[in-house]
């Protein structure tokens, strides 16, 4: 499956085909878990309806966590390596621009 798919055209067609599937799959489940989170969840013995600002805040968090070690890694492999080989690394673009370089 993954040698069929490293043919851009064959990869390109499957891609097209599932974009609006999975970009209507990812916003009902946007919509679901923010209904879940913000409104349905019920508020804190202690704080209330304050508490559920940690239901967008620590998913944010991570995300941005995940951002900074993601340019991180791409810095590292960059060093490590004396740069980058792959034409299609998905770092091939912050290492060219000098962006990935955290420090």
């Amino acid at each position: 499956m993954f040698d069929y798919l490293a043919n851009p055209t064959r990869f390109m067609r499957l891609a097209d085909l599932l974009i609006v599937p999975m970009a209507a799959l990812a916003a009902l489940l946007l919509a679901a878990g923010l209904y879940l989170g913000l409104l349905a969840s019920p508020p804190d013995y202690q704080q209330g309806d304050t508490v559920r600002i940690m239901y967008v805040h620590v998913p944010a968090a991570w995300l941005a966590t995940l951002g900074y070690v993601a340019h991180w890694d791409c810095a590292d492999c960059s060093i490590s390596s004396g740069g980058i080989r792959l034409p299609i690394s998905p770092c091939a673009p912050w290492h060219l621009s000098g962006h990935c370089l955290p420090f």
